[in-house]
């Protein structure tokens, strides 16, 4: 699946993927590129960190399936960043279906 067909799915409001230094690969949406150039920094940051947390969690709880961890979700009051890998989306929380999203996510981040 394209950037641009994540995009289209009701509620997306930006797409992008990006590169282990945070650096954007390619964008899609209604945001200015410095916008999406910040979103991309964010993504790569926080995955960095959701890593490290899952990590532990895994040694600590001796749970399996943790970890490499897939991906990770923020959900504020009114917009949701999710992201599967190197891509992001920032949806609007009244007209999107997050777990749409990830799957969507997932699949582009195979191809």
């Amino acid at each position: 699946m394209s950037l641009k067909k994540i995009l289209v799915m009701d509620g997306v409001l930006a797409v992008c993927q990006f590169q282990d230094d945070g650096s954007i690969q390619q964008g899609e949406g209604m945001m200015p590129p410095d916008m999406l150039q910040r979103l991309a920094q964010f993504a790569q940051w926080y995955r960095r960190m959701v890593s490290g947390n899952t990590d532990l969690f895994s040694l600590f709880s001796q749970m399996r399936g943790w970890t490499p961890s897939k991906g990770w979700i923020v959900h504020g009051k009114e917009i949701t960043v999710c992201s599967v890998s190197n891509l992001v989306a920032l949806v609007d929380n009244a007209e999107a279906s997050v777990n749409q999203v990830m799957r969507a996510l997932e699949e582009a981040s195979h191809q």
